[in-house]
């Protein structure tokens, strides 16, 4: 878990692996932190030059010895948040260049179920209230677990719910009875039996489309007010 999130927020595997086994220790030499953190020696070398450009690591030599000591937490913490903070300010900005040009082709496709829950995450952080179609018995377990554990959080926070149409099937019925955070669903009998699909529309202008299909397996955002309407 701690791996996880140090990468969300901007460190590698290895470099999250390699800062934990620092600040475990406490303060160590490299050959210590190499067999702790079960990383190469040369690779630890290259790891350390690297935080230690970042900060999050630092560098004192005794006897002739280089000993690793990390930074602490709280203040790592405070730099993401500061990170955040900076990303948050810009963003309009952003938004703004993104739609600079009239002419520029406004689809974006995603590779994958790690693709997909990019759509998902990003519709977790819609303003208002939005909708659209999923069916849970086709649904990868990578991807509803990725909905259980970041986007339902997510939309709790913003206080945001999503009202999703789902095919009549027993599975859709299991999680109709447990899966109740922020979502409302609505049971419809299709015809079709074969909804490897998910459609949501969100943020007054964006349509997504997400194929879970296991051979197709990809996303597609369209943002169109016209398509959204």
């Amino acid at each position: 878990m701690f791996t996880d999130i140090l990468q969300e927020n901007g460190l590698s595997e290895k470099e999250a692996a390699l800062y934990l086994a620092v600040l475990e220790a406490g303060e160590a030499t490299l050959g210590h932190i190499a067999t702790k953190s079960k990383l190469k020696r040369s690779t630890v070398y290259s790891l350390v030059d690297e935080l230690k450009k970042k900060g999050i690591v630092s560098i004192t030599k005794k006897k002739g010895v280089n000993y690793i000591s990390a930074l602490a937490p709280r203040l790592l913490i405070d730099r993401f948040e500061e990170s955040t903070r900076r990303a948050q300010s810009i963003l309009p900005s952003l938004i703004d260049l993104a739609y600079a040009s009239p002419v520029k082709p406004r689809v974006h496709f995603y590779e994958g179920v790690d693709g997909i829950n990019e759509i998902l995450w990003e519709a977790a952080h819609s303003k208002t209230d939005y909708i659209g179609f999923t069916d849970y018995e086709k649904m990868p377990d990578k991807m509803y677990q990725f909905i259980r554990k970041k986007v339902v959080p997510q939309r709790k926070k913003g206080g945001v719910t999503l009202r999703l149409i789902v095919p009549k099937n027993t599975a859709n019925e299991v999680v109709l009875q447990d899966y109740v955070q922020q979502v409302e669903h609505r049971m419809v009998d299709f015809p079709s039996r074969k909804n490897h699909i998910e459609i949501l529309i969100y943020e007054g202008s964006k349509v997504g489309f997400m194929s879970y299909k296991k051979d197709e397996m990809f996303g597609v955002v369209v943002d169109s007010e016209a398509i959204y309407t």
